[in-house]
């Protein structure tokens, strides 16, 4: 019995351990980032970008003038026709310069993608 409880104790111990928050901050060296046009073409690579970072072949984005702020979401899938509500939330990015290349940083765990063919400035 006691070696049980024992067991148990030191099991929870080392699972509380290992938990973290998850969300990592921007590095050092990142400069926060707006798009430098919001023309179709600089939009659709953006667009590329985010749509591989999520996972899904389409996406569509939050409002917000991405020429003014570096936060971007990307909207949860459309409901299905069975359905009336979902919990699901946006995925929200943030973009930034890291060594003159432009990047989008996932804020839930902080995952960086390389944002090929977008064209961003500092903010």
């Amino acid at each position: 019995m006691r070696r049980t409880f024992a067991l148990i104790t030191t099991a929870a111990a080392l699972i509380g351990g290992c938990q973290t928050t998850g969300a990592s901050q921007p590095r050092e060296r990142d400069i926060t980032a707006v798009l430098q046009s919001d023309d179709p073409q600089n939009i659709a690579a953006l667009k590329a970008v985010l749509a591989q970072a999520v996972g899904r072949a389409r996406i569509e984005l939050g409002p917000g003038d991405l020429t003014q702020t570096s936060t971007i979401s990307v909207l949860p899938p459309p409901l299905g026709p069975n359905e009336t509500r979902s919990p699901a939330r946006p995925t929200q990015f943030d973009l930034v310069i890291d060594r003159g290349q432009c990047f989008v940083i996932r804020r839930e765990d902080g995952a960086r993608f390389a944002a090929e063919g977008v064209g961003c400035r500092p903010r």
